[in-house]
């Protein structure tokens, strides 16, 4: 007995190791706290929704913070640990993701000089000229916007309302003076000391930070500042702020955002010893990404060097409103971001009839070169400027746009394609497959991926003439590049492809619960569900109650190879059962992964405390019965824990259920095996009872047997003479009770 209990403590404490590598550590060990303590913690997620959005007072009570999105069907909210499964398996959902923190972007100098910037950007020629902006409308989404006499706002929003958990802080309130400054560089009053860009514009400040949380917000509270935005006609939106991974939620916004010509500019981030990349949503293409330059052009020592930039403004020292009335200097691509904006702004003015994306080529078109010629990774095409040559002709929507390798030179265009779904955001009313992250990459095409390495040198400020002589020298330069682009093509052609993946591993969740696709009878999930997970990341297939009837999954060939590539462990999740595979188990070659209910009579069905199951693997054809790595399962019965229910595994060799696991996790009864094999769960007690009950009556069975085919040979014997059918007969029947008599087999009693 002792020997038997150290033995499922071994299992027990073997099981939690293997858990804890297969899926997230944290949730595991919030959940299995939630447990053992009865504590269940909360966490931020958001839920995308395949079709209607369910009311808000429809959702669970223990559901806090719920922020429904007009433009998508997307709901942000704050639910116990515990809830995300439950959640996952609901119909409508199409796919989960956790909540990621997002922060300005701004760093801290000492002030310097006044109005500098915006002589930099042209922004005095264009109020020569009777442009400021009118009619633009701008929202900027930030920390709040104090009223400051020197700047006059069309409007506002806060996401934080009298029902939010933290408490109302209205976008007024500018708890940090991030967003006042920011607004101030737009809008501030011409003649006021520090005049913006374009103070004409229709200005809106979207509050989507709450001053309980200083300069940090959550992933969910951009999106609600986004929706507002969309929802409210914006012309452009601004964000200062960034985050590490990709989200699939602001991502889509974004592109909605595109589709209903919003342009959208973020600043590109700043550097630190953890952060070298490019920040989200500044890295989208569809995001125009902006980096900063010091009052001789040279770049900001803690300004992002990555190939998502594609402009370059004013991000050092740059003189604004503050929130005492006054005015103060900050430094960082937060401030450079809103000065792309202005310029914007007074464009479109300018060019009434030119669509967002030609006034985004405009531009680049007028953007002074600095640094290596053409797009390079520290100031993308260059300083944003006013196009105050320009003519009314309208510039054309699709050009050609380069891709800058280590070295700032353009290379090959290595872009996907946009998605047949993009097609259908502006429609509102199309059934959006989600779940998948969409392709860094939209109609516009307006940036290509390449790699990051920061330049030697910075080039010094130049003259208006030296500009005009670049410009009458363009078509020559363009043919020089053009040639070198040749030389090197194949080069840059490796290199971007590199590096391109070299950016998806840094992409997205750890974990991404999605809802597959139903396809000829198969569930499938696509090549951006796998695209949305983070490398050694887990994608948790859900199956809610419409999708029952499937019972297998398939992969593509090159759906496996990302899977093997990423080390990407798959979860397959439905209401009864849960099956981790880690990635290791998949060779090159498509995949079908099954987990059929067994419709045949079965050994001890009757007392099974559910359905029966067997478990495969199938690629190229062929199905595999052993794999290198232990694989999990989970199986979900009414009150296994309190009735000590146990899950058994079918043994072919012996013709009997043998005991996989006890242990009790999460709602169900757990164990693991290197196997696929057929599992059930049974009350060990209960199942333990009718085997030794069936083994007596099989012995009494074979006993009777034995006597009656004495009885039978003796018969036989007596009566040899009289015919020959008879003798066949009898021997026919001696076979039959041979084989029969209740012996159980895993295919049924014969």
């Amino acid at each position: 007995m002792n020997s038997n209990y150290m033995k499922k403590g071994i299992e027990g404490l073997l099981l939690v190791f293997l858990l804890s590598i297969f899926l997230p550590a944290g949730v595991i060990f919030a959940e299995e706290k939630a447990r053992d303590t009865g504590i269940d913690p909360y966490i931020d997620i958001i839920v995308r929704y395949e079709g209607e959005v369910p009311d808000e007072a429809s959702l669970d009570t223990r559901y806090k913070n719920i922020k429904t999105m007009d433009v998508l069907p997307i709901q942000t909210m704050s639910v116990p640990i515990s809830a995300v499964r439950e959640i996952s398996l609901q119909e409508n959902v199409r796919r989960i993701t956790y909540d990621q923190e997002v922060e300005t972007s701004q760093s801290t100098y000492e002030i310097s000089s006044e109005d500098w910037n915006q002589d930099m950007v042209g922004s005095f020629d264009a109020l020569t000229e009777g442009y400021t902006g009118k009619n633009v409308s701008v929202a900027i989404l930030d920390t709040g916007f104090y009223k400051h006499p020197e700047i006059t706002y069309s409007g506002g929003y806060s996401i934080f309302g009298e029902e939010d958990e933290l408490g109302p802080d209205p976008w007024t309130n500018d708890h940090s003076g991030h967003g006042t400054h920011v607004a101030g560089i737009i809008g501030a009053m011409p003649g006021s000391r520090t005049q913006g860009v374009a103070p004409g514009v229709d200005l809106y400040g979207v509050k989507v930070y709450h001053e309980s949380n200083g300069s940090k917000t959550r992933v969910g509270n951009l999106l609600a500042g986004l929706n507002w935005a969309i929802k409210n006609g914006s012309d452009i939106i601004v964000i200062s702020s960034g985050y590490e991974h990709q989200n699939n939620e602001v991502h889509e916004v974004i592109q909605l955002a595109a589709s209903k010509g919003i342009m959208t500019i973020a600043a590109s981030g700043n550097m630190t010893e953890d952060n070298v990349t490019s920040d989200y949503p500044a890295a989208h293409d569809e995001v125009i990404a902006v980096s900063g330059v010091d009052q001789k052009q040279n770049h900001v020592s803690d300004s992002m060097i990555a190939y998502e930039n594609e402009l370059a403004a004013p991000g050092q020292n740059i003189l604004s409103l503050s929130t005492d009335g006054t005015h103060t200097a900050m430094s960082g691509t937060s401030q450079a971001a809103p000065h792309v904006a202005g310029v914007a702004a007074l464009l479109m003015e300018k060019y009434p009839d030119d669509s967002a994306r030609a006034i985004r080529q405009r531009m680049i078109d007028c953007a002074l070169d600095l640094g290596e010629p053409g797009r390079d990774l520290i100031y993308g095409y260059g300083l944003v400027q006013y196009d105050k040559k320009g003519s009314a002709e309208k510039t054309p929507e699709e050009q050609p746009k380069e891709n800058p390798d280590e070295t700032g030179n353009p290379s090959k265009d290595t872009s996907e394609e946009p998605s047949e779904e993009k097609q259908k955001y502006p429609d509102e009313k199309s059934d959006v497959i989600e779940g998948n992250p969409p392709k860094d990459q939209d109609e516009s095409a307006d940036r290509i991926p390449s790699d990051s390495k920061k330049p030697d040198e910075s080039q010094d400020e130049k003259s208006e003439n030296d500009l005009a002589d670049e410009e009458s020298s363009q078509t020559k330069d363009e043919k020089e590049q053009a040639d070198k682009e040749d030389i090197t093509e194949e080069e840059d052609e490796a290199e971007s492809t590199d590096k391109s993946k070299d950016k998806e591993q840094s992409l997205q969740q750890k974990t991404v619960w999605v809802r597959p696709q139903e396809a000829n009878g198969t569930a499938k999930v696509t090549d951006k569900d796998l695209m949305a997970v983070a490398e050694n990341g887990v994608l948790a297939v859900s199956f809610d109650a419409s999708l029952s009837h499937l019972d297998c999954i398939q992969l593509s060939r090159e759906q496996v190879e990302m899977v093997r590539d990423k080390h990407i462990v798959l979860l397959v999740a439905r209401a009864d059962l849960e099956w981790v595979i880690p990635s290791s188990n998949l060779s090159d070659g498509d995949a079908l992964l099954s987990f059929e209910q067994i419709n045949e009579t079965t050994a001890f069905e009757d007392i099974s405390k559910g359905d029966i199951l067997s478990f495969s693997i199938e690629q190229n054809g062929q199905r595999t019965s052993e794999f290198p790595s232990q694989m999990t399962y989970r199986f979900f019965t009414p009150a296994a824990e309190f009735n000590q229910d146990a899950l058994y595994q079918w043994n072919e060799a012996n013709e009997t259920w043998h005991m996989l696991g006890d242990a009790y996790t999460k709602g169900g009864v757990v164990g693991v095996t290197t196997e696929t094999p057929a599992l059930a769960v049974f009350n060990p007690a209960e199942l333990t009872s009718v085997q030794e009950k069936n083994d007596s009556e099989n012995n009494h069975s074979v006993e009777d047997k034995i006597e009656s085919s004495d009885e039978t040979e003796t018969e036989t014997a007596a009566d040899e003479s009289s015919s020959d059918f008879p003798i066949v007969l009898s021997s026919i029947i001696v076979v039959i009770v041979s084989v029969s008599g209740g012996f159980y087999f895993f295919g049924g009693k014969n």
